[in-house]
C-alpha cells in the first residue's frame, strides 16, 4: 500500500473508533483528510471496498495484539481470545461493532477466504480442538456466533464478562462436536 491509502484507512480507523461507521460518507472521509472524494475512489472502488480493506488492517492489528501462548492447551487459547474480545467490545465498542457486522463483510462470511488474520489465528485453534462430529467450519460457526452474542450481550451492559460461563460453553461445544 501506498502512503494515501494508508491515510485514507487510517482516517476511517479514526472515524470508527470515534463515530459510527454507517454515518462514514466517501465526501465526509474525504473533507475529514483533505482530499476529494474522486481521489478516494481512485483507491477504493466504493466504501464496501474500503470497508473491506479496513477490516483487514483491523483484524492483522488485533492478531498481533492477542497473544497465542505456545505452551497452553489450543482450548486455553480460545478462551483467552474470548476474554480479549470480550474486553475489546468494552474498551473499543466501535471498533469491534464494525468489525462483526459491517456490510463489507457479507462475501467473507458466504465464502471464508484467507484476508484475514484473526480468522485464521481463529481456525487453527478450532481445527485442534474440534473433536470431528462436525467440520471445522461448522465448529468455528458455532464458536464465532458465541463470541459475536456475547459479547453484544456485554456492550449492551445485559451481562459481564464471566470467564467460567465461556469456559463452560466451549466445554459444551467441545463435547458437542464429538463424532
Amino acid at each position: 500500500m501506498d502512503n494515501t491509502q494508508d491515510k485514507i484507512i487510517q482516517a476511517t480507523l479514526d472515524w470508527i473508533q470515534k463515530d459510527d461507521y454507517k454515518k462514514l460518507s466517501m465526501r465526509k472521509l474525504a473533507a475529514k483528510i483533505g482530499m476529494t472524494t474522486g481521489a478516494i475512489y481512485k483507491y477504493f472502488q466504493n466504501k464496501n471496498a474500503l470497508f473491506y480493506q479496513v477490516s483487514i488492517v483491523l483484524s492483522r492489528q488485533i492478531s498481533e495484539e492477542l497473544t497465542i501462548d505456545s505452551k497452553a492447551s489450543p482450548k486455553n487459547n480460545l478462551l483467552s481470545l474470548a476474554e480479549s474480545f470480550c474486553g475489546l467490545i468494552q474498551k473499543q465498542p466501535k471498533l469491534v461493532n464494525f468489525l462483526f457486522f459491517n456490510p463489507s463483510l457479507d462475501d467473507f462470511y458466504q465464502n471464508m477466504n484467507h484476508d484475514f488474520e484473526f480468522y485464521d489465528l481463529v481456525m487453527g485453534l478450532v481445527h485442534q480442538v474440534n473433536q470431528g462430529g462436525i467440520t471445522d467450519q461448522q465448529f468455528f460457526t458455532q464458536i464465532w456466533s458465541f463470541i459475536q452474542g456475547y459479547s453484544l450481550l456485554i456492550l449492551k451492559e445485559v451481562a459481564d464478562y464471566d470467564p467460567s460461563l465461556v469456559e463452560l460453553t466451549l466445554d459444551e461445544m467441545i463435547g458437542g462436536s464429538k463424532k
